[in-house]
């Protein structure tokens, strides 16, 4: 979010002058004792160098930086903020110096920065195991530094510095500068031999170096008792060693001042400082004062505070008088004082000048709202004492932050406000709100949305409709339909009255309700309806929903090919305006996956269901997260992950039960039936299909969708109990009441659920019926896994089918080609038929591994399938072949020649 760049003004590259070190200054000195020390122990996982303010903690840094870069090493640079101490931040300007060394890397770190907008919280490990990959992969060492950690004291930030030393690849090293030794377990890298630490006994100028400083340095005239003096005095303090430089440049009797200062002041710097200010023109030092309320100034910036018109001019008189401006660019165009004088200049800006104090922040506060940096503008609002001022600066870009997918950002600007201070402000209320509800912050949501609705003016019909939509979009994420319909209708019959973002949204919740309704034809005009809103809103956040909500409309009715124009849609979306790992780009992954696994394209399947959950699938709405545990885990199940799927389960489980989805938890529980009974655990199936929830606690749609899944798992478990009938009745129940809705993507699942109960059943007309009256369409678009996911009894089915298809005898319809059907296999069929015995492929390459004295178990191995899945097919053998043991079925197979 920025705003548009002031006419003549110079805009600040946002937060860039936190990334680049301090450049050289003429007046100091080469700490060699210090970087001899540095370069001995050379690459050290962890150089910490504290001391209080003004020891030369950055300089030393900066010149051991400028050695290691020498030697080819890659040097990022942090300068910390007060701001740093929240981790969504923290992390963000990491990786935003990361990016100045890495630029290779800026598209995986581009996208790591819209992740951490998401949800800081959750993303926090990733994005720091994410970026520790990268480092690993440079070519070169990598330094990381952070220059003023002692501004950070949040424990999570603290947390996410030790990760990275933890697990630091070998190329990386951390140097930190501090005013006071870090809550680091500094201890424990000491013992590994990976900590150097340098504190103020050791910064302090030795006689030496003091003396190189004073008079080689700065060119003043002193004998040697007096640098000695000066020494001591100081303690070898190196920023009272340049006050000292400064005040006797010009000083007519140094000696009274060398006498003076010594021993007799309370704090020596005071003194000093006092004694350079006081030397100064009067419009110098007031533009000092006026200054300093910036923690970065340029040169607009401090024509601003000053209301002079050479602002620039100011700051670079300023630095060649070495007042401890440093500037921040090679270009000379940013600076900030040394943090030391930068103290003393504000407390004496408040001794001598309190009235002014307010109001140089708030000109501050202007300058940096019109350069379209919210953040900064917010903070000194705060400081000049204006909470006011502040909350109508994050109001004013709230719904760019919400509409940009940058809700922590925005979360973030209003902890900095008093917790009241959104109370009266109904615009406000209604993006925290948004905000919230889009994080799937439930509880907070609808905190504010009723705060919201206390605090609306009487009459103001188009937030109170906005209002509703907020509240639907809630309902919709808690997958509840029930009053969601009516809460959107006004913001979708008047859209022209609303903003785009709201007939978006709320276009995409009337979408979810007519699929839950099994309105397919009209959720997927819906959202042909509402793609201009889509297109006008400032962000696609809206937009990428919109097009997975039309795809998941169209894979109901298995029009596969208009899904996954949608779904494809929405991935290019989501990545180009979002970022690679948004969450607006997993959302529309798990779908565009479940599509590619029901095509039969596996991998590509299995790759976005990943992209789906690195950070755990715990967002959108039901859909989304029972692709991203329940599809992922039955795809990790098939490669032979059965613990890995298990675990999938499981947190899917947990997930349902903390957020109350009850949809999840049936579909998640139907998943686990379909893998126990597959490992042959009917007894363990059993007890979870009792478990399952029904659909008495939702409405509609909803409360059809948890019975369907709570149905076809007892039936599932009924047959593999023996009891097929019971199951067969209960699925062809299902099977009709879909086809009479007209989901026809649900009853082409159950129709070949059904198939395989009939014929473990031997009802092999019926199956083989059953099937072909559901193939026609699974055929047309190309949607094999569904057929492959019945298991080897529906494979049975298919086998015999192909061998109809070739006879000309298909059951019922019109025949497919027997190459069509063998798709729906992987394998062309061959079989081998007697005038008394019909055997597929399968079933003969397994009586040809009876023949040779196979085991069960190795006959599973061999063909990568499950000992029950083995003895199903001997069961098939043994019926066709009028055998009752693996001895007889061998010898019958002989008499008819099927083995030589």
């Amino acid at each position: 979010m920025t705003a548009p760049e002031p006419a003549g003004r110079t805009v600040p590259p946002h937060v860039s002058t936190r990334f680049r070190a301090p450049t050289h200054v003429h007046n100091v000195i080469e700490r060699r004792r210090l970087l001899d020390r540095l370069r001995a122990d050379g690459a050290t996982r962890l150089v910490v160098i504290h001391a209080p303010a003004g020891y030369g903690k950055t300089t030393l840094a900066v010149q051991r930086l400028r050695e290691v870069e020498s030697g080819g090493a890659l040097v990022a640079w942090l300068g910390l903020h007060d701001d740093d101490n929240a981790p969504h931040w923290f992390l963000s300007h990491l990786l935003g110096a990361v990016r100045t060394v890495l630029p290779d890397a800026e598209e995986s770190l581009r996208d790591l920065a819209e992740l951490i907008e998401q949800n800081a919280e959750d993303t926090q490990r990733y994005v720091l195991s994410t970026l520790l990959e990268l480092l690993g992969a440079a070519a070169a060492p990598v330094v990381l530094t952070f220059d003023d950690w002692h501004l950070i004291d949040d424990a999570a930030v603290h947390h996410a510095l030790v990760h990275l030393l933890d697990f630091a690849p070998s190329n990386l090293s951390v140097v930190l500068t501090s005013r006071r030794r870090p809550r680091l377990p500094l201890s424990r890298l000491r013992v590994r031999g990976q900590l150097v630490e340098i504190d103020a006994d050791a910064l302090r100028f030795d006689l030496a170096e003091a003396r190189e400083f004073l008079v080689e340095l700065n060119g003043l005239t002193l004998h040697g008792d007096d640098v000695a003096r000066l020494s001591a005095g100081t303690d070898g303090w190196v920023a009272a060693l340049q006050l000292v430089s400064l005040s006797l440049r010009d000083c007519a009797d140094p000696e009274a001042l060398i006498r003076g200062f010594s021993g007799r002041h309370h704090s020596v710097g005071e003194y000093l400082t006092e004694n350079v200010l006081d030397a100064l023109p009067a419009d110098l030092l007031d533009a000092l004062l006026t200054t300093s309320v910036c923690d970065r100034l340029c040169g607009d910036l401090a024509s601003e505070l000053t209301g002079r018109t050479d602002g620039q001019a100011v700051l670079e008189e300023l630095e060649i008088r070495n007042l401890f401006l440093r500037p921040l660019d090679d270009e000379r165009e940013w600076f900030r004082y040394h943090h030391l004088f930068a103290d003393h200049l504000r407390r004496r800006l408040r001794r001598d000048h309190p009235d002014r104090v307010a109001v140089l922040h708030l000109r501050a506060s202007d300058w940096f709202a019109r350069a379209g940096l919210a953040p900064e503008a917010v903070s000194h609002a705060l400081a000049a004492g204006e909470v006011g001022r502040a909350t109508d600066l994050v109001e004013q870009h709230a719904m760019s932050f919400v509409e940009h997918s940058r809700m922590v950002s925005l979360l973030g600007l209003m902890n900095r406000l008093p917790s009241t201070a959104a109370d009266d402000r109904p615009r406000l209320l209604m993006a925290v709100a948004w905000a919230n509800c889009l994080l799937q912050r439930t509880a907070a949501a609808q905190a504010a949305l009723d705060l919201l609705r206390s605090a609306l003016p009487r009459g103001d019909a188009g937030m109170e409709i906005e209002a509703d939509v907020v509240q639907a979009c809630i309902d919709i994420y808690n997958d509840r339909t029930d009053r969601a319909e009516g809460l959107v209708r006004r913001s979708l019959d008047r859209p022209w009255e609303h903003r785009p973002w709201v007939v978006a949204v709320g276009a995409n919740i009337q979408t979810f309700c007519d699929f839950h309704a099994t309105r397919h034809g009209m959720a997927r005009e819906r959202q042909r309806w509402a793609r201009p809103f889509h297109d006008r809103t400032t962000g696609s956040f809206a937009a990428v929903y919109g097009r997975c909500f039309a795809g998941i409309a169209a894979l109901s009715q298995l029009a596969v090919d208009a899904a996954e124009e949608h779904l494809t849609d929405a991935v290019e979306l989501a990545r180009s305006s979002a970022g690679q790992r948004s969450h607006a780009a997993r959302l529309a992954a798990a779908m565009l996956g479940e599509l590619h696994y029901m095509r039969g394209r596996i991998d590509a399947a299995e790759r976005l269901l990943e992209e789906c959950g690195e950070l755990g699938a715990e967002s959108g709405v039901v859909e989304f997260m029972a692709a991203g545990y329940a599809l992922r885990a039955r795809v990790r199940a098939r490669r032979g992950a059965v613990a890995e799927a298990a675990e999938l389960l499981a947190e899917g489980a947990q997930v349902a039960e903390r957020l109350g989805l009850v949809r999840l938890r049936a579909a998640i529980g139907a998943e686990r039936i379909v893998q126990l009974l597959d490992a042959g655990k009917v007894r363990d199936a059993r007890r979870v299909a009792q478990e399952l929830p029904d659909g008495s606690c939702r409405h509609g749609g909803i409360a059809e969708a948890i019975d369907r899944l709570r149905t076809s798992s007892l039936a599932a478990v009924l047959s593999a109990e023996g009891d097929h009938e019971g199951a067969a009745a209960l699925l062809e129940n299902l099977v009709g009441a879909d086809t009479e809705r007209g989901c026809i993507r649900s009853a082409a699942v159950l129709s070949v659920q059904l198939a395989g109960v009939q014929e473990r059943a031997a009802l092999r007309m019926a199956a083989e019926r059953t099937l072909a009256g559901a193939l026609d369409r699974v055929l047309t678009e190309r949607v094999p896994q569904i057929v492959r996911d019945g298991g080897p009894s529906v494979r049975a089915v298919v086998e015999r089918l192909v061998v109809r298809a070739r006879a000309g005898t298909w059951p019922v319809g019109r025949s497919p080609f027997p190459e069509q059907l063998e798709t729906l296999l992987g394998e062309r069929v061959a079989t081998v038929t007697t005038a008394s015995v019909d055997l597929t492929g399968r079933e003969l390459e397994i009586l040809r591994m009876l023949d040779v004295g196979r085991t069960n178990q190795q006959v599973a191995r061999s063909l990568s399938v499950t000992v029950n899945t083995v003895k199903w097919y001997l069961k098939n053998i043994y019926g066709k072949l009028g055998a009752g043991n693996r001895t007889e079925a061998v010898s019958v197979a002989r008499r008819h020649g099927l083995l030589a």
